[in-house]
């Protein structure tokens, strides 16, 4: 029995040898594949966990205009805190979603939606993400997190703020996303987007498993560039009386929208640009799309009786008329089967060219049209600019459609000749009376007057295009245009003191779908002052206001705005009693 136990035992430890061996074996060549093998593998893994790299994101260009020497902030930086949780690591989720809502001043009742959604957000015990509020206020920021609540935490975030807010929103457009990504959408932000956005900085390092940077490891650090800083030639003061002044005009006259631009004709700074409808780009998600459109660059429309200027231009400067000529109106003028008549159908008989003017007679703008001829007459619409965009820093500008003078039919010419029948954009009709009171040379518009980085500081210089018309014609028409202003339908648009030049524009709207016109109207009026040696040119425009004829909506409009600009610019009277 002995002799039979040794050699169990003897059997039982040969055994356990071997499968020590076989471990010892199974060990030595994971120990190989790991320290040998897969050495590589496993210390770039150690690398990674060690390493980091991370984008330092610039600091945005901001916007400014010029007050008295100082900078006034138009678009300038933020923060946003975006309040989020960690379910899983959240144990008792009702009593940190009252202790949120409390700071937050939420009722704190599971009835309440509001107060529902975030604790049923904070309930999700395997979630480890979930978004509980953006754009929450720094102050109560502080406040939760003095709570000290386990599983809650910030993410702070850029913010853009535009402290001037609605009224110079069609000028800035916004900071917004465009597919994911956070870019300048609309106006100068994405005009100027290349500028302001600056570039991303880099670092590249490696950390100890507590998260601080070995210093002594090979780190890399490429700093970031900011944006440059943009400051631009609009006047805070024209440009929020701009804003005050049209939408008082839309709700005297229940017009459906409206555009005022004023310009400085000698350099082509833009002082003011306002539409109507605006919105409010500190909160530009709450609006529809269609009113970040820049209706004063971006969209066309007939502008009527204002282009018989450009018209009587090409008259005046292919000296086929002077203000004296004279011809016999009869009240309408037949071409083919198409008979145009005259606003109001009136009759005035033997009339000046100073009269046409003063009266805005439709067949008087025919007269010199015919006599300048289609294809003079294309060439001064395409002097003045209506064939090409203005170049105005600002994105979404739209070219005119003038093709109907291209089709050298007699109607297209007669029709007009008095601003029907073709579409302009309202920067392209203010440019080209501009060109007018700068004595015939053609400017081009801009907003932005500097850019300044920290590598360099540019001025952007006024650039003439082009001398549309001699500066012999352009004091004739002024004149005109101040007998407009003192006799004929612009006389709503005077200024006491002040010599005004101007003309009213009433033109029927065409329907979108169908040929034809519909009962609606645009109104507007286009002038400058003081007439002789003008400081500003002005648009003001009225789209389907409840009144017949401009001189008593644009005009009265202008005036006023004129009024002010004047006064404002501390410019003496020319004109005494």
């Amino acid at each position: 029995m002995i002799i039979r136990r040794k050699k169990s035992n003897l059997k039982a430890i040969a055994f356990l040898e071997i499968v020590f061996f076989i471990l010892l074996i199974i060990i030595i060549a994971r120990l190989a594949k790991l320290q040998i093998i897969d050495f590589k593998k496993y210390q770039i893994l150690a690398e990674e966990l060690r390493t980091f790299e991370e984008e330092e994101l610039p600091k945005r260009g901001e916007i400014f205009i010029e007050e008295d020497g100082k900078k006034i902030p138009l678009a300038v930086n933020d923060f946003s805190y975006t309040l989020y949780a960690v379910p899983a690591h959240i144990s008792d989720p009702l009593k940190t979603a009252k202790e949120i809502a409390e700071i937050l001043e939420i009722n704190p009742n599971l009835e309440n939606k509001e107060f529902k959604e975030i604790y049923e957000k904070i309930s999700k015990k395997n979630d480890w993400y979930e978004v509980i509020k953006k754009d929450v206020p720094r102050e109560k920021v502080e406040k939760i997190k003095e709570k000290k609540l386990v599983g809650i935490d910030f993410e702070k975030e850029n913010k853009r703020f535009y402290p001037e807010g609605r009224c110079f929103s069609h000028l800035l457009g916004f900071f917004g996303f465009k597919n994911e990504k956070r870019e300048g959408r609309y106006g100068i932000e994405e005009y100027y987007e290349s500028f302001l956005s600056g570039k991303s900085g880099l670092i590249k390092g490696e950390k100890t498993v507590g998260g601080i940077i070995i210093t002594t490891a090979k780190n890399f650090f490429k700093r970031p560039k900011n944006g440059a800083d943009l400051v631009l030639t609009i006047d805070r003061a024209i440009q929020i009386k701009s804003c005050q002044i049209l939408e008082e005009a839309i709700k005297k006259y229940e017009a459906k929208s409206g555009t005022i631009i004023v310009v400085e004709p000698k350099t082509g700074q833009i002082l003011a640009l306002y539409n109507w409808p605006d919105f409010d780009p500190n909160q530009y998600s709450k609006f529809n799309v269609e009113v970040f459109n820049n209706k004063a660059i971006s969209s066309i429309y007939e502008p009527g009786s204002v282009f018989k200027v450009i018209t009587f231009a090409a008259g005046l400067e292919e000296g086929k008329i002077t203000p004296e000529t004279t011809y016999e109106d009869k009240g309408f003028v037949k071409i083919g089967n198409h008979i145009i008549k005259n606003a109001g159908n009136k009759v005035y008989g033997k009339r000046t060219m100073r009269e046409v003017l003063e009266k805005s007679i439709n067949t008087g703008a025919i007269f010199v049209a015919q006599k300048v001829g289609i294809k003079k007459f294309r060439e001064y619409v395409k002097k003045f600019g209506f064939e090409e965009k203005t170049g105005i820093d600002l994105i979404g500008e739209v070219k005119s459609n003038v093709k109907n003078l291209y089709e050298d039919k007699e109607i297209y010419l007669a029709t007009a000749s008095f601003g029907q029948g073709i579409a302009v954009t309202p920067i392209q009709m203010v440019m080209s009376f501009a060109a007018i009171a700068n004595n015939g040379k053609l400017m081009k518009p801009y907003i932005v007057k500097k850019i300044i980085s920290e590598d360099f500081s540019f001025s952007n210089e006024p650039v003439e295009v082009r001398q549309v018309i001699s500066q012999k014609t352009a004091e004739i028409l002024k004149d005109l245009l101040i007998s407009v202003v003192e006799n004929g339908w612009g006389k709503r648009a005077k200024v006491e003191g002040y010599l005004v030049a101007g003309k009213t524009g009433t033109a029927e709207i065409p329907y979108v779908d169908i040929k034809g016109y519909s009962q609606e109207t645009t109104h507007s009026f286009i002038g400058f002052a003081p007439a002789q040696d003008p400081k500003f040119v002005a648009l003001v425009k009225l789209d389907s206001p409840k009144a017949k004829f401009s001189d008593r909506t644009a005009a009265p409009v202008f005036g006023k705005l004129a009024e002010f600009i004047l006064k404002y610019l501390n410019i003496p009277p020319t004109e005494t009693k």
